[in-house]
């Protein structure tokens, strides 16, 4: 297998294998996070995704195999047979919603006929277990700011949010027809670190407020607020932030029990509580000290709250965000980057 980062297959010892998982884009930071998890509670996470190589993923977890899907989907059937996987997390896809509107032929392609792909290598390799990362972009612009999974008539504003929905009714269908059980999980602005220091957040391009945030504090850079006249008790604009870790707390109690309690459902993860920009800002600020910030106009579709309601994923999973309050997540976001940019800190 080219790209294949060790140990090769015929290395395997098949007998010691339990519980196989494989987590398609399991290098990626919501991956990456989800991964460590299902190794501390007993799992065999395989990881398959692009750009392995450079991931710190591949200094907790040997199984780890670098392919471009859905051009090398062939190679799922080895790993499947040698790793005996039972179930897979599909956390890969293109992200950025202002991409997905001025190139939605990249995202359909990407997200949903590559996702359909996989589906159906799953179908015909009997891995009838699925979890899929999906996205809070599905409820387009609720009325009263709150989400939740229970709504029927969602409305996406942008192509990546489109891309979501299609692929959770996918799943409802394949459950129909196939049998596969899912659970799609809304995420909402997933934030934060492993607060043993191991991964964090470290995209080429950033794009989320927290780590953007952080970086302007340490540099003396100025960071840019957009909108300050938000229905919102300090004007700007409101969101719910979800630390990593309670995420990958979800997926592996979905996992145990999917095909039990749980056949095929939508969920979403995030706190349940909104935190405003300024607010960010802020908490950012009482590590990094003060900042430049600079008060822009507000961006065209910007939805003044968007905050989950979590009651369902509560009480079918027994779960609750226990690492999600925004101190914690802006903590161990700030510990990330110190360790990460020891050299760029002033």
């Amino acid at each position: 297998m080219e790209n294949t980062i060790e140990p090769p297959f015929q290395n395997l010892n098949t007998s010691t294998v339990n519980k196989s998982v494989l987590v398609i884009g399991g290098a990626g930071y919501i991956g990456s996070h989800i991964a460590k998890h299902l190794l501390r509670n007993g799992y065999t996470p395989v990881i398959v995704g692009r750009d392995i190589k450079n991931s710190p993923i591949t200094k907790l977890i040997d199984d780890c195999f670098e392919m471009d899907l859905p051009r090398d989907l062939h190679l799922l059937d080895e790993i499947a047979k040698r790793y005996n996987i039972d179930a897979c997390i599909h956390t890969a896809a293109y992200t950025a919603v202002g991409e997905s509107v001025t190139h939605p032929d990249r995202y359909y392609k990407n997200n949903v006929i590559m996702t359909v792909q996989l589906l159906n290598k799953l179908k015909d390799l009997g891995i009838n277990k699925v979890l899929f990362s999906s996205s809070a972009a599905v409820y387009g612009i609720p009325e009263d700011g709150v989400c939740r999974d229970t709504e029927i008539n969602l409305q996406p504003i942008n192509p990546y949010g489109q891309t979501k929905l299609i692929c959770e009714k996918i799943l409802q269908d394949y459950h129909r027809a196939y049998g596969m059980q899912s659970v799609s999980f809304r995420f909402f602005n997933a934030a934060g670190a492993d607060p043993e220091g191991d991964i964090g957040e470290c995209h080429a391009v950033e794009t989320h407020i927290i780590p953007i945030c952080i970086r302007a504090g340490f540099q003396v850079e100025q960071f840019k607020i957009f909108g300050k006249d938000f229905n919102t008790p300090d004007g700007t604009c409101v969101r719910d932030y979800v630390h990593v870790q309670d995420i990958a707390d979800a997926h592996v109690r979905a996992l145990n029990l999917l095909g039990k309690t749980i056949q095929c459902e939508s969920l979403n993860i995030g706190s349940g509580v909104g935190v405003s920009n300024l607010q960010i800002v802020k908490e950012v600020a009482r590590h990094t000290g003060a900042m430049d910030l600079f008060m822009d106009e507000r961006r065209p579709g910007d939805p003044d709250q968007l905050v989950a309601d979590i009651s369902r994923t509560k009480e079918l999973l027994n779960w609750k965000p226990e690492h999600s309050s925004i101190d914690n997540i802006v903590r161990s976001a700030v510990q990330w980057y110190k360790q990460t940019n020891k050299k760029e800190i002033n």
